[in-house]
């Protein structure tokens, strides 16, 4: 590891660790997954709560590539066919308010601007409809998608087939670690705002896939939400951000933000332990050497020696980040109080024609911590 290295990880770790005493910033998504998402084909708006998530896994249990649906209806009023399309139609509900007087169901922003209140008169009604996938619908127009020109570091795919890890971009909105598959999956590259911002949740898949059972063997089977997943967010998103200093394109101060609120949104989950985040950063620097060693910039004697060191960032068992720093501050006041007093102790002793006393003391007759004689003690 080099000395820039050393120095990038550390002033990294200090800065997470003192992210806890900080404003909360808001985190950036760094790409733009609306696309993936269900929508309708005509109103281009997306299905919400149940029907987003019925609709997503039926696309995905039959493979379609299109992320648009529509209803037959929808189908024949804009002169499009449907192909191949028999028993292929998906049932989604629709809840709008029902105005029991007048007899008529009513826009969600009608229902609003009444200023009324569900009850006798306005309830709530469903309907039901059919909806058929892009991928089974002729003559639809071509989905207009931003497509930004990204660029993946050589050293993702390095260290993706070095640690025999797929890595497919098929995640649509969603990127993940599938550890039962050992395979990563991202939005595709072009979805993303840019190469730093690609590149690095590639790394944040690949640091998950270091704490595999036959690799650095972390927890990973916490469920969201809980403070083990927490944890390890953390060691993922800190291993990318040290890995980071290698990418072609380095980051930024905005990047860095970034990575900091990212940190400071998992944190919360424990933040009744905040030591907590100073073993995640442990954690990552032997991660990011791993994905180093991987990637061909450290060899194996480096990566066995890096192994057993970690970043210097100040730890105590049982003790938070702020305690730690409290007993520091402690010691260094009582540092520059014994410095006074023997100052002052030698300018009396001098005044007053007091001699020193001087005494040479054999090396022997003082135990040291860490010596046979030390120990008995």
């Amino acid at each position: 590891m080099t000395k820039k290295t050393q120095e990038y990880r550390k002033q990294l770790a200090e800065l997470f660790v003192h992210a806890l005493e900080e404003q909360e910033l808001n985190w950036q998504k760094g790409w733009n997954g609306k696309a993936f998402l269900p929508q309708n084909a005509v109103t281009e708006k997306a299905y919400r709560g149940l029907n987003r998530f019925y609709l997503a896994m039926i696309a995905k249990d039959r493979g379609y590539q299109e992320s648009r649906w529509a209803t037959f209806h929808q189908i024949q009023e804009h002169g499009w066919k449907l192909e191949h399309a028999k028993g292929q139609g998906v049932q989604v509900e629709y809840w709008f308010p029902y105005d029991t007087e007048e007899k008529q169901g009513l826009s969600w922003s009608e229902f609003r601007n009444r200023s009324e209140e569900f009850g006798e008169r306005y309830q709530l009604r469903a309907v039901y409809s059919y909806v058929f996938n892009g991928d089974l619908i002729q003559g639809l127009p071509e989905l207009q998608i931003v497509q930004n020109d990204i660029m993946p570091d050589e050293l993702i795919g390095v260290i993706s087939r070095n640690m025999q890890v797929e890595m497919l971009h098929d995640g649509g909105n969603q990127a993940f670690y599938n550890q039962q598959q050992d395979q990563i999956h991202l939005p595709v590259p072009e979805c993303f705002e840019s190469d730093y911002a690609y590149n690095t949740t590639a790394l944040h898949e690949l640091a998950h896939a270091t704490g595999a059972p036959h690799r650095l063997k972390r927890e990973l089977a916490g469920y969201f939400g809980s403070e083990s997943y927490a944890y390890e967010e953390l060691v993922a998103e800190i291993t990318a951000s040290f890995f980071a200093v290698h990418l072609a394109v380095e980051p930024g101060q905005m990047q860095i933000e970034n990575h900091k609120a990212y940190v400071q949104s998992w944190i919360r989950a424990i933040r009744e332990k905040p030591e907590r985040l100073v073993k995640a950063i442990q954690q990552a620097e032997k991660a990011a050497t791993y994905l180093e060693y991987h990637a061909g910039l450290v060899d194996q004697k480096e990566y066995l020696r890096c192994e057993t060191t970690t970043v210097e960032v100040e730890e105590m068992e049982g003790k938070s980040y702020m305690g730690i720093r409290k007993d520091i501050q402690e010691i260094q006041n009582m540092q520059h109080q014994i410095q006074e007093n023997t100052v002052y102790m030698k300018k009396f002793m001098e005044d007053n024609h007091i001699p020193l006393l001087q005494k040479n003391f054999e090396k022997e007759s003082v135990p040291k911590f860490g010596t046979e004689k030390g120990r008995q003690r």
